[in-house]
């Protein structure tokens, strides 16, 4: 396959081709048949690869997923070449050479159908074995580390800081709400702080307490005081204490240890099992819900009464509040309905100034640009179930066809040091292309640096498909394989975790009217992203909507946490 062709046809994979481009690849595909043969491969590994790198949550999203790559499949590569045959005055050629597509077409199609077994039988047995790996793991996160702070290996982070109250720590490097956690030790001296286990587990540590986290499933109490829930997928969690190892089996617990080593387990509901350090397997014995046990520094049990608040108990006393006074950036589009001059859009938080059209030296890909010189502003179109002002008053209207808006941010987001940031925004589609017609339709949030425009970025937003996906770094895609509510309005939330050393991790997912938001982010994200490293400082924000129908969007934030994005629900005092 020749490299031009390969450029093409990834770009109109992910709908970038502009009509100059899809003149090329017709005349490409039409001029050697043995293309189509590799275009169907081409699409299938796109697809497939981009299911590969994301989080499973269970069988159910597999199947689901590969279910809906068959469907594609079968149906794309004939789709694909009518979609190029659109344009007919375009594509003048003669009769013969639409003959010879069309036969092309079916025999691609059925080549595809071939491929396409191969490919999910592949992703198959990756999953059976990623399952089956998984099951041999402690909550489904690995082996326990032998060593903390191993500087020979690479950094492998094992769990996230959800939330965090009043929090005095003894490390220099305090921990925050979002903060990715590696193999370390944390000392609390007073506060509570919740955090979650990236094998699925969630743990309250409160007080004075020095815990060690081991790895995505175990974690080691020195001393304090802390409650585990770890509730279905997350059995199997394993908390080592100075006497004693015990194992959830899907539960929710509590573990005191004192200053001698003295351990007390309290079993809130289910059950615990638990034998003494270095002891047989067989020795373990069953701890069940209302009892508890106290093992002091010499390995002697006694039993106690259960007396340990529940892990949501801790979480209702913090009552956790959004945190909009933390916002770097907050577009509202708060104006009155009608037509509003680009230059007169100045009202928001963090901007240098107000939103203006792509600037000639900023168009590629694609190059055209129907973008109107003024915002059209709504009120009242999007169906908002989520405790947010906006979509309500004003909002923006973008219409069909090819358009590009730009503001600059105040604060960039430094890919080049250590820190977090998070967005939120709102959408709803005006129409949704019938199932069965490939739909050319993209709507993308994108920030970029005013020093090198066209270098490092980050994507959010969909493709042709209407699933999620993030493009990182100008050419790493990453995609779900599961399809956004259609005629919704939906909520876009993403994370970006930058690191002055170690790879950067981006994280993104898009919510439905019927899902609520909860004080803390959520254990599984629709896109994550692997192997993305860069040091560009994105200052620019690019909103991009293109194709036959327009979009509504709204609440645009930018911020420092889950909570200062996120429009959650809070508790009455």
């Amino acid at each position: 396959m020749s490299q031009k062709f390969e450029v093409l046809w990834t770009q109109f994979l992910e709908g970038e081709s502009s009509e100059h481009e899809l003149d090329s690849l017709q005349e490409m595909l039409a001029a050697d048949p043995a293309l189509l043969h590799s275009a169907a491969d081409l699409y299938e590994e796109h697809r497939l690869l981009g299911f590969a790198l994301q989080p499973f949550d269970d069988r159910r999203f597999v199947e689901d997923a590969i279910s809906r790559v068959e469907i594609d499949g079968q149906q794309f590569v004939g789709g694909v070449i009518s979609e190029i045959r659109r344009e007919p005055a375009a594509l003048a050629t003669g009769a013969g050479r639409n003959s010879y597509v069309r036969a092309a077409s079916v025999f691609a199609s059925s080549r595809s159908i071939f491929s396409l077994a191969v490919a999910v039988f592949l992703l198959l047995g990756g999953m059976t074995w990623f399952f089956a790996k998984r099951g041999d793991e402690p909550a489904g996160g690995g082996l326990i580390t032998e060593s903390i702070g191993d500087p020979a290996m690479p950094i492998r982070y094992i769990a996230t800081v959800l939330l965090e109250d009043n929090c005095d720590w003894k490390a220099e490097n305090s921990p925050v709400e979002g903060q990715r956690l590696a193999a370390e030790a944390l000392e609390l001296q007073s506060g509570v702080a919740v955090i979650r286990f990236d094998g699925g587990a969630e743990l309250v540590m409160t007080g004075e307490t020095s815990l060690v986290l081991r790895s995505a499933g175990s974690a080691e109490l020195l001393q304090g005081d802390v409650v585990i829930r770890a509730e279905s997928g997350a059995e199997g969690f394993v908390l080592m204490t100075p006497t004693s190892e015990v194992v959830d089996l899907g539960t929710e617990f509590a573990v005191k240890v004192g200053r001698g080593g003295e351990t007390q387990v309290h079993v809130l509901e289910g059950e615990v099992s638990y034998r003494r350090i270095n002891a047989e397997e067989e020795l373990a014995k069953i701890l069940r819900a209302g009892e508890g046990i106290a093992i002091d520094r010499h390995d002697r049990p006694r039993a106690i009464p259960m007396n340990s608040p529940r892990f949501k108990d801790f979480v209702t006393r913090i009552n956790p509040k959004s945190r909009a006074d933390l916002l770097t950036g907050y577009e509202g589009f708060n104006y009155s309905p009608g037509v509003l001059p680009l230059k007169q859009s100045t009202v928001g938080i963090g901007w240098n100034g107000p939103w203006r059209r792509r600037l000639p030296e900023e168009r590629r890909a694609p190059d055209r640009d129907t973008s109107p010189a003024e915002l059209e502003i709504v009120h009242g179109q999007m169906n908002v179930t989520w405790p947010v002002p906006g979509g309500r008053l004003g909002m923006l209207k973008l219409p069909p066809g090819d358009v590009f808006y730009v503001r600059p941010l105040q604060q960039a987001i430094d890919l080049s040091r250590d820190g977090m940031t998070y967005f939120s925004l709102m959408v709803r589609e005006i129409e949704r292309r019938p199932k069965g017609e490939r739909p050319f339709e993209h709507l993308r949030l994108t920030f970029r640096s005013s020093v090198d425009y066209f270098g490092d970025a980050l994507s959010f937003g969909h493709g042709p498909g209407y699933r999620p996906r993030i493009q990182a770094s100008g050419s790493n895609l990453f995609n779900s394989p599961l399809e956004f509510p259609a005629e919704q309005t939906t909520l876009w939330i993403g994370k970006v975790v930058s690191r002055v050393k170690g790879e950067d991790e981006v994280y993104f997912r898009i919510y439905g009217e019927d899902e609520t938001l909860d004080y803390a982010e959520p254990a599984t994200w629709h896109v994550v992203t692997r192997n993305v490293d860069s040091d560009a400082r994105l200052d620019r924000v690019l909103l991009s909507s293109t194709g036959q129908f327009g979009r509504i969007v709204d609440e645009l934030r930018i911020g420092p946490t889950w909570r200062s994005v996120a429009p959650m629900r809070e508790e009455q005092e």
